[in-house]
């Protein structure tokens, strides 16, 4: 990686509000810098495939529909609904 392109991407590290991706450059530890960056990199994928997931089911568009016979013709119905009042 090109030394410009590595002065961008540090400082992006240093200066993005997502929560833990500062800390991979600020802690001392070898283990818990690699541990960070496991985190993020866990989270970020959990994000893209919950993303995936709910927009393959939008456009699924799965529906059913509800089907019922209605044996009472309209007059019988009519006059039903006029003796209940």
């Amino acid at each position: 990686m090109s030394p410009e392109i590595s002065n961008i991407f540090r400082k992006f590290i240093e200066s993005t509000s997502v929560r833990g991706v500062s800390r991979i450059l600020k802690s001392s530890n070898r283990v818990l810098r690699v541990l960070w960056v496991l985190a993020v990199v866990y989270c970020a994928a959990m994000l893209v495939y919950q993303l995936s997931r709910i927009v393959n089911q939008y456009l699924r568009y799965e529906f059913s529909t509800v089907t019922k016979e209605d044996i009472w013709s309209n007059t019988v119905r009519q006059s039903i609904n006029k003796q209940g009042i």
